[in-house]
């Protein structure tokens, strides 16, 4: 019976978290990221600024949570035993899958890489975030490919970051310059350039 309980109480936590992302999403999607106020989005989720503070650290990590709702993920099938180019070519695949989610998010993303910068807390709990993720996949390059890398495992994946974010915004620019062909071009020079 004490676990049902338990369950309902996070339910009802995420519930509510959900909630106030939402009424997040609506304010900085109508004001942007730095004039959204805690106020407002308490109000517009019905709810009282503690019910903020009682979820989230503080309006930085409330804005982190909106931010993470609306980003966009390039998963690449990673496949045992795959060439280098192979993997490279299943992000490139994956990228061009996600590009057409991308344009409506292009104000949301361009405003809260603003604010994440001009936010200390905000700005290093991101680089957390990606700097862990680098490290998870710098690992599994160089155990797949190590032998064969020309550069360092961490150099091809920051280059594949680089290249990915900067197909996203390009195309949110210039959709009709971000080709289907052109990523994949890239994307096998890349795996070209990267083996010996």
């Amino acid at each position: 019976m004490a676990g049902d309980t338990t369950a309902s109480g996070a339910q009802k936590r995420q519930r509510t978290r959900e909630r106030l992302i939402a009424a997040a999403l609506e304010i900085v999607a109508e004001k942007g990221f730095v004039a959204a106020t805690l106020d407002e989005i308490a109000a517009r989720a019905g709810m009282t600024k503690g019910a903020i503070y009682g979820n989230f650290a503080g309006k930085s990590d409330l804005m982190f949570a909106v931010a993470r709702s609306q980003s966009l993920s390039v998963e690449p099938a990673l496949r045992t035993g795959a060439t280098l180019a192979e993997q490279l070519r299943a992000t490139a695949d994956a990228l061009v899958a996600v590009l057409p989610r991308a344009g409506g998010l292009q104000r949301l993303n361009a405003e809260f890489q603003i604010y994440a910068l001009t936010d200390p807390d905000l700005r290093a709990r991101s680089a957390a975030l990606y700097l862990a993720a680098f490290d998870q996949i710098e690992a599994r390059t160089q155990a797949a490919y190590g032998e064969v890398l020309a550069i360092p495992a961490r150099d091809l994946v920051l280059a594949v970051q680089a290249l990915t974010l900067g197909f996203i915004h390009q195309h949110q620019i210039t959709p009709e310059a971000v080709t289907e062909q052109t990523i994949l071009t890239a994307f096998e020079a890349l795996a070209r350039g990267s083996v010996r």
